[in-house]
């Protein structure tokens, strides 16, 4: 994870910060008077709502004052840790923006190559620590691939051939997002019980660095491939724990509900950016 998506996920917290912090104060255990307090008489405990002129006594009769005082309890504690937990927050944010000058944060190794002079960028390799290097060099690796037929027409952005318009459009919405890709690898998921899968395309964040599996499942209106492709293949992956979410991206098309590239886009966004 670079810097600034620990930025990013630290504004994201506080801004949940800000709007709890909101939601106490709005609250109507907040806006109510005394507090809980308990005592220990013969051996048990016995509740009282504590005000200024003294404390009354709440006997099982009034379990709802009894609530409405425990969540003021809760509320207060929790209003008190937000509020310190947002300080921490602003000043983490306060120093992981000490290193910029001029709009350049000067602090962000991911930025030192791209603001070097063009001579000693082509005259140095960059270092594997960030971002960018990390998934220049995943996509570099030598990996096996399913086998290429001749039958695969469509030629991607970036000159591979793919079985279907389908899957051109989804190798297209990666190659335009910068989401390093692979086409068809085999994966090794348990070999010593030769179980191999072969996803149509392997993918990565380059953020996270956590790599995702991405199935297209082109005929969901056939019943035939239902039963002898698509059942085997998800009751599969979900056997090695290859969950919706987790490690597992799905697309769906029938014959007269195609590939819906917003779908496409939703999924790049939220897993692979």
């Amino acid at each position: 994870m670079n810097k600034q998506s620990i930025i990013k996920l630290l504004q994201e917290k506080r801004t949940e910060l800000d709007s709890l912090i909101k939601d106490i104060a709005a609250s109507k255990a907040m806006k109510t008077d005394g507090r809980l307090v308990s005592r220990r008489i013969n051996g048990k405990t016995r509740l009282y709502e504590k005000t200024k002129n003294g404390e009354k006594y709440l006997g099982s009769d009034k379990q709802a004052r009894i609530s409405i005082l425990a969540s003021k309890a809760y509320a207060t504690k929790l209003e008190e840790a937000s509020k310190l937990e947002r300080m921490q927050i602003d000043k983490c944010l306060q120093a992981l923006d000490s290193g910029r000058e001029n709009d350049v944060d000067h602090a962000d190794i991911d930025s030192v190559y791209s603001l070097m002079p063009e001579y000693i960028r082509n005259n140095c390799t960059p270092s594997k620590v960030t971002d960018e290097r990390f998934a220049e060099k995943w996509q570099e690796e030598k990996y096996y691939n399913r086998w290429m037929k001749s039958d695969y027409s469509f030629e991607t952005p970036r000159g591979e051939k793919v079985r279907s318009k389908s899957e051109w459009m989804i190798a297209s919405m990666l190659a335009e997002a910068g989401v390093p890709y692979r086409y068809e690898e085999i994966v090794a998921v348990s070999p010593e019980f030769k179980v191999f899968f072969h996803p149509d395309f392997t993918v990565l964040n380059k953020r996270t660095r956590k790599v995702y599996y991405w199935e297209h499942f082109g005929r969901m209106d056939d019943p035939k491939y239902i039963e002898e492709s698509f059942m085997p293949k998800i009751s599969e992956y979900y056997n090695f724990e290859f969950l919706p979410g987790e490690k597992l991206l799905m697309t769906f098309e029938s014959r007269h509900s195609p590939l819906d590239t917003i779908q496409v886009k939703r999924l790049i966004e939220n897993y692979l950016l």
